[in-house]
């Protein structure tokens, strides 16, 4: 097999690990709550800059960033859900879909205008936690940096399954999948599961953007470009499905990573379209969405 197709495929899937971690939080929320959450960018960009901030001005470990990561991200989900979104849940007005979708953009805007107020425009970057380079078979490079990223990926995604399959927390969020009026009409509390699962979301979204922090600049604006890459996985995967989300990033960094080697560098982001819009004409539904609820 050819070696450059070999080391290709190889960094696609460490890359689309990460891009699976970025959208299995977005899948989760659309799938219990139906809400399309276009702030799900700006989560993940106030992660990385929580984790900048608490290693380059705080000096402390780069461990210590993430946690600080994860909690940035869930703290600003929770508030998202409890201030900007409950007040629409708990309305009268109709077509309560649209209106989540207008406020989680304008949100997203003021949530970008906010950061490059306080933290301007310069591109930050977080040290590796492991800053080596490997070399495997004397052709395949990898970085550390990517290799425990990736890592960590596939953890935190096993961990997701473990809380949704495996927990009370989960078995409610199915419950809510299936129909909300009937998970609260025997008994479960919609808001404060609909909390955990923003919470879950928000730290997921800020870990990943922490994890590929050391590979990508950190800056006000890079949010957009995470909620990009998530949603077109969302959207292959299968709304509202965590086990398509994991495939479709994989597959996503691959497509990327060959497409930019094989056929042409100047157009990464246009091949994660193409593949979409592929699928879309393939299978509506996402590779393994269903029309109903289903997490």
């Amino acid at each position: 097999m050819d070696q450059l197709f070999v080391q290709s495929l190889i960094l696609g899937l460490l890359q689309g690990g990460l891009y699976a971690l970025l959208a299995v939080g977005l899948s989760l929320v659309f799938g219990i709550l139906r809400v399309v959450n276009f702030a799900h960018g700006e989560f993940a960009m106030l992660g990385s800059f929580a984790a900048v901030f608490a290693v380059t001005s705080l000096g402390m470990p780069v461990w210590i960033g993430l946690v600080a990561a994860a909690a940035a991200g869930a703290l600003i989900a929770v508030a998202t859900n409890i201030v900007v979104l409950r007040p629409i849940y708990l309305s009268r007005m109709r077509q309560k879909g649209e209106y989540t979708i207008i406020a989680t953009f304008m949100l997203s805007q003021f949530l970008i205008a906010s950061a490059t107020l306080l933290f301007g425009t310069t591109y930050r970057k977080l040290p590796g936690l492991w800053d080596s380079n490997l070399n495997f078979f004397d052709y395949i490079h990898l970085s550390g940096n990517r290799l425990v990223a990736f890592a960590a990926a596939i953890v935190l995604i096993g961990a997701l399954f473990w809380i949704v399959y495996r927990t009370d927390i989960g078995r409610a969020w199915r419950a809510l999948t299936q129909s909300p009026l009937g998970a609260s009409v025997v008994g479960i509390d919609v808001h404060r599961y609909a909390n955990y699962a923003f919470l879950v979301s928000g730290a997921l979204a800020g870990l990943a953007a922490a994890l590929l922090a050391p590979l990508m600049f950190v800056f006000p604006s890079s949010g957009v470009v995470a909620l990009v890459k998530a949603f077109i996985v969302v959207i292959i995967g299968g709304m509202g499905s965590i086990g398509g989300a994991l495939a479709a990033g994989l597959l996503l960094g691959v497509v990327e990573v060959l497409g930019t080697i094989y056929v042409a560098s100047g157009y990464t982001d246009a091949y994660g379209f193409a593949l979409m819009i592929a699928v879309l004409l393939l299978r509506p539904a996402g590779l393994f969405g269903r029309m109903g609820r289903a997490i």
